[in-house]
């Protein structure tokens, strides 16, 4: 019985090797089976290597299940086993509205923006674009000559740059419009922030939602905006622009005094000279009242060219948020002046004890460019005093006599015991 039972055990053995070989020779099929055809686009790792590249499959070995690999940069690999190996991520592709396609989401932005979202390089032209056509991207409107360029919809940040004769309308921005180098120009521009640099003789028909900016510029005429198209209260909306809150008054020069730059740097337009006004026609519509104003608020600082957006935003907040907090405060309201043929605009006094804001009279303004910025008041007293030195020489004049022959006996004294001390 004992030789029966090695036999069966005996017997055992063999088929679990013969299970253990069978199993062996099916796993060896399935890795040696080609999966990826030469020309495959794969991602590869081949021995001591981290992690995946992306490559092509030139060859299959069957006798061993691998692959041989040629990758990006060139690099040919052989021998790659086959869980080495898998399927290329599947590439994303982009395509611009003209039916163009890119690889790179950086090719694509280029392609966009040099083709869709910027007027360059004309002479003599009009250059539209109408509602949709832009929806809130950038823009670049670059080295025009003598065009009238009309942006009916609304967009982020624009940057104007070189251009000359030209007229040039902007719908609502969210954010800023830049405009440098621009000479006898016409623009009609409603933003979050304008800023110029480096212009000459241009008129400004404006909605600015802050202070707007003059930098290096001469001959800067400015107006309340006064363009019309349809739909444009839609886009002042999606722009998160408020037409009634305009600065477009309330100017800042950063070279103010600079006999450098030729006078005036900037001044207002005055309304008895002549708004000019903008059109398309029927259905036009412009939300922004001719004669809205912002509050102004006291800044100690402005922001060149060159300062970041996100820094300015962050101040421009800071400041619009300080200035509602404190118009509810004061018992009035503080706006620009009035125009001729208006009623005079007063001040409220302020509540105490917060200081008075006071702002620039456009229409004194307009004779004068390097009119100052608003600045705080001073406490009634000391103010009254500030304005009217002569009260301060008449109030010491009539002192009593008794009271200065008093501090006068107080002096002596006082110069009496310093001499009796150095004696001592």
């Amino acid at each position: 019985s004992s030789r029966v039972h090695q036999r069966r055990g005996i017997g055992g053995k063999e088929r679990e090797r013969g299970r253990g070989r069978q199993k062996g020779r099916e796993m060896a099929s399935v890795v040696r089976t080609q999966t990826y055809a030469v020309g495959a686009e794969v991602e590869a790792k081949a021995k001591g290597w981290k992690q995946f590249y992306k490559g092509r499959v030139t060859a299959f070995d069957e006798a061993s299940g691998t692959y041989s690999v040629e990758f990006e940069d060139g690099d040919k690999q052989t021998g790659i086993k086959g869980f080495n190996v898998r399927a290329a991520a599947k590439k994303e592709t982009f395509t611009a509205p003209d039916g163009k396609t890119f690889d790179t989401k950086q090719a694509f932005r280029k392609y966009m923006s040099e083709t869709f979202y910027s007027f360059r390089d004309q002479s003599g032209q009009t250059l539209i674009k109408k509602e949709g056509d832009i929806a809130g991207q950038t823009f670049s409107i670059c080295n025009l000559q003598s065009c009238e360029v009309q942006i009916l919809d609304h967009s982020d940040q624009v940057l104007v740059d070189g251009i000359t004769d030209c007229t040039v309308i902007i719908g609502p921005s969210s954010e800023s419009v830049f405009v440098r180098k621009a000479k006898n120009c016409k623009f009609f521009i409603a933003c979050k922030q304008f800023r110029s640099r480096d212009c000459e003789n241009c008129l400004v028909s404006l909605y600015s939602k802050t202070e707007p900016v003059v930098e290096t510029s001469t001959g800067m005429r400015f107006f309340p905006y006064s363009a019309s198209y349809p739909n444009q209260t839609a886009h002042f909306a999606m722009a998160k622009l408020q037409p009634e809150h305009n600065h477009w008054c309330n100017v800042f020069d950063f070279n103010k005094g600079d006999a450098s730059i030729p006078e005036p740097h900037w001044e207002l337009v005055p309304e008895a000279e002549g708004w000019p006004l903008w059109t398309t026609g029927e259905e036009a519509e412009n939300p922004v009242p001719a004669t809205a104003r912002a509050h102004v608020v006291p800044k100690e600082q402005g922001f060149a060219i060159g300062t970041e957006q996100t820094e300015a935003q962050r101040v421009f907040d800071q400041q619009e948020e300080d200035q509602h907090q404190q118009v509810h405060q004061e018992a009035g309201s503080t706006t620009c002046a009035s125009w001729p043929g208006q009623a005079s605009a007063t001040i409220a006094p302020p509540a105490p004890p917060a200081p008075a804001v006071e702002e620039a009279d456009p229409a004194t303004a307009a004779d004068d460019s390097t009119s100052e910025r608003p600045v705080e008041a001073q406490p009634a007293a000391t103010a009254a005093a500030a304005a009217s030195p002569k009260a301060q020489n008449l109030s010491a004049k009539s002192e009593p006599a008794t009271t200065i022959a008093a501090e006068a006996e107080q002096v002596s004294q006082l110069a009496d015991g310093v001499n009796a001390i150095a004696t001592e």
